[in-house]
């Protein structure tokens, strides 16, 4: 079993991962002066399409050849998409930048939950998986800031920590022992699980809400609502996401997780469906609530995805169920742009159903997880 301090460590390189995930919406801002508004999301979208290949390829490797193979591949990733980014010159080099990036922490996202389910206790699994997580997302607290300071001049420079914690962490993951369940099973055969397209479905719908919220329209709508240094305020909103891993993270093993992953994905859609017609503050405040059920629902998800998988086929299944729902994440943000254009309200009514669809699948689907052993459920 993992020490507090072995997931403290792991947690290092899951933090790099998500700061890279939340300083897209920064580099996409920026980027769109001079790319204009729907351009400016393919390098979201190339990020997006890089987890869909990622999951499944790392998925495949961490489990055919071991987790921390796995582990190790996705930080070697994640430097060299970074070196990229930080050198580049054009839109180009920025979509390839973002596009190796997004190999790795999908690759990084389709290991890590499945590792740490398979090296904790089953009364602690749900907090050990949420705080290995609530690491990530605490990087948006870090990424604002940063990113704000930086501005239109250097903004480049937010590549420069994927390329310094990632070899920290290779130092790190080098030294973490294999995972105890898949040496046992590392020998069986991989089977097929129906619950993989189920888990598909779940994730890209979630994926769509989340990354459109991530999306230059709400850029757009924060600049129609008077909020001039969108960069900013739209920080403010980000806020709510840490704080609801914080406190996914804390209630993860004592909430039944199917139940708070269904309502998490409920809440926000209805709230992004009505968010345009606020204004002033209580549109921030919306805002941040929206991103709240947004962050809660992480911990929670990311845990029941890695419940509901075998172990041979844990890391694999949930690379395809993650990578290929992150097409979601690659079209969401694609589809409500076009959407803006001719109609804001009906952009975030449809962005908001989409999420609602995640939570009727969840509550359709979904199987009773918490305090059970692994292999009690799926074996």
């Amino acid at each position: 079993m993992l020490s507090k301090k072995q997931l403290a460590l792991l947690s290092l390189g899951t933090s790099l991962s998500f700061f890279d995930i939340f300083n897209v919406p920064y580099i996409e801002n920026y980027a769109s002066a001079s790319l204009g508004e729907v351009s400016s999301v393919l390098i979201l979208s190339a990020e997006m399409i890089g987890y869909f290949i990622g999951g499944i390829i790392n998925g495949y490797i961490a489990s055919k050849y071991g987790r921390k193979v796995g582990l190790i591949l996705s930080m070697i990733l994640i430097s060299i998409g970074s070196i990229i980014g930080l050198l580049s010159f054009s839109v180009t080099q920025l979509i390839i930048a973002e596009f190796i990036i997004g190999l790795g922490i999908e690759g990084e996202v389709a290991t890590v939950p499945s590792y740490v389910a398979e090296m904790t206790d089953k009364n602690f699994r749900g907090r050990a998986v949420g705080l290995t997580t609530l690491f990530g997302f605490l990087m948006s607290l870090i990424v604002g800031p940063i990113a704000v300071i930086l501005g239109e001049s250097y903004w480049r420079l937010l590549f420069l920590p994927g390329i310094i914690i990632a070899i920290i962490s290779l130092l790190i993951r080098v030294k973490l022992p294999e995972s105890k369940l898949w040496v046992v099973k590392k020998e069986e055969k991989m089977k097929w699980d129906k619950m993989i397209l189920v888990l598909i479905a779940i994730w890209f719908t979630s994926y769509f809400t989340g990354y459109a919220l991530f999306s230059t329209p709400i850029f757009s709508t924060l600049a129609g609502k008077g909020f001039e240094n969108t960069s900013l305020y739209f920080t403010y909103i980000l806020y709510g996401d840490p704080i609801g891993v914080v406190v996914s993270s804390l209630l993860n093993d004592f909430i039944e997780r199917k139940y708070s992953s269904m309502f998490a994905n409920l809440i926000s859609g209805i709230l992004v469906a009505l968010w345009p017609f606020f204004n002033g503050l209580s549109f921030l405040a919306i805002g941040f609530v929206i991103m709240f059920f947004q962050g809660f629902k992480f911990p929670t998800m990311y845990t029941y995805t890695a419940e509901n998988l075998g172990t041979k086929i844990r890391t694999l299944g949930y690379g395809i169920a993650d990578g290929i729902g992150h097409l979601g994440g690659a079209i969401g943000p694609v589809i409500m742009a076009l959407l803006y254009l001719s109609n804001v309200e009906i952009s975030y009514a449809v962005t908001g159903i989409v999420a609602m669809i995640s939570a009727l699948l969840i509550m359709t689907f979904g199987v009773l997880t918490n305090r059970k052993a692994l292999e009690e459920i799926k074996g």
